[in-house]
């Protein structure tokens, strides 16, 4: 019996120890695949930050901008490191000072900062065009409103007016000035016409031997730009803007994919997307590969980056947690381009299907020949009816 209690005892002892190691062989180990996160890509690091100190990024990035001015064009590493892009990528000082071992970005001895090669002058400074909704790449669609600033003295309304005017393609008119304001702003408001937003982007008017060029309002800037517009060219831009939104609804086509809508393109490319796991490539004679193929070429620089393309496959973007579609080279280097840019364009200028609407009222001519050929029948009923009246009008004569 001692024995036996001895034993229980031994076993109650022990039992605490088997539940202590227990958790021992399963919590490092769940630990480990939680802390186990890849390395951020040496290309996509450098790439990153040779794009925070390019002039691309510089004229409009004022907070930069300030600081490499105050700092003979050294921007604190902190900075970029602090930055949400690349927090994404998990960069840290000693991965990003690696990348740019092979880039001709400097950095400072202690490798705190970085300037740009040869200490290159800084881009001036701009003001970045704001979208405030997605909206707002339809809020022109019935005639665009823009604003002139910094309109030299003596210099009025008509004067804007009439050289806007000659500068206008054929049909396109101004449908409103404002006055000049105290602080030399003008407020104009255009007929809609075909790429209208790229011919203002890119119009300049001389006036008093300066070089306006105009502002496209957005947002709350659009907002208060139309109050200034009379109540009746309100209207008829509104009327203007359901005309483009009902030709937007119009069948599209992309390559030889078709398509009802831009919309349901974008879907189709969400599902293409969804559809494939990390690292897949596209079967090159299937419909998806085709269909990307084809919605590269809409994209800005669509040309250039498919030089030597061979295939292209769905991967995690190397700004973020998206996946994106990566192109991939003869030569084996991999590069992702933004889906994003490519709908943009497309919906900017859609790629609309041919309305048969020309070749139909062609095959109605010969129909409508009949009805031409009955006028003699006509002529002849009108031809009796004055035999009828002519007898009583020769008896009276008589």
């Amino acid at each position: 019996m001692a024995s036996e209690t001895a034993t229980n005892a031994d076993l109650k002892r022990e039992a605490p120890a088997v539940a202590a190691e227990a958790p021992e062989k399963v919590e490092p180990d769940a630990k480990r695949q939680k802390t186990d996160v890849a390395a951020p890509d040496a290309a996509a690091l450098r790439k990153q930050v040779e794009y925070y100190l390019s002039d691309e990024n510089l004229k409009f990035d004022k907070f930069f901008h300030e600081k490499m001015s105050a700092a003979d064009g050294w921007l604190e590493l902190a900075f970029i490191l602090s930055s949400k892009k690349m927090q994404a990528m998990k960069a840290t000082k000693e991965t990003v000072l690696e990348a740019l071992k092979e880039s001709k970005i400097e950095v400072r001895e202690d490798g705190t900062a970085l300037r740009r090669p040869g200490n290159a002058v800084l881009p001036k400074l701009e003001e970045r065009k704001q979208l405030s909704k997605k909206s707002s790449a339809h809020s022109h669609d019935g005639g665009l409103i823009c604003v002139f600033k910094n309109i030299p003295e003596e210099q009025n309304w008509t004067v804007l007016k009439d050289k806007m005017k000659a500068k206008l393609p054929e049909k396109a008119t101004v449908w409103f000035v404002s006055e000049v304001s105290e602080k030399r702003v003008c407020t104009m408001a255009l007929s809609p016409f075909k790429d209208d937003l790229t011919f203002i982007e890119t119009v300049e008017l001389e006036v008093g031997g300066v070089k306006l060029q105009p502002e496209v309002c957005y947002g709350e800037a659009l907002k208060q730009a139309l109050t200034m517009v009379p109540k009746f060219t309100r209207e008829k831009r509104e009327k203007e803007a359901r005309k483009r939104q009902k030709e937007r609804n119009r069948p599209i086509i992309v390559g030889t994919h078709r398509f009802v809508n831009v919309t349901a393109l974008r879907t189709r490319m969400r599902e293409v997307l969804q559809a494939r796991s990390d690292g897949e490539v596209l079967k090159k004679d299937g419909t998806d590969f085709k269909l990307v193929v084809a919605l590269l070429q809409f994209h800005p620089k669509g040309a250039e980056k498919s030089k030597g393309l061979v295939d292209i496959k769905v991967a995690p973007s190397v700004q973020g947690t998206n996946r994106c579609f990566y192109m991939i080279r003869e030569d084996g280097s991999e590069e992702d381009f933004s889906v994003k840019k490519c709908l943009d364009a497309i919906e900017a200028n859609p790629p609309y299907v041919p309305a048969p609407a020309a070749a139909e009222k062609v095959e109605e001519k010969p129909a409508a020949a009949p009805k031409e050929e009955e006028k003699p029948a006509a002529a002849e009923k009108e031809e009796e009816k004055p035999a009828v009246n002519a007898t009583p009008e020769e008896e009276k004569k008589e």
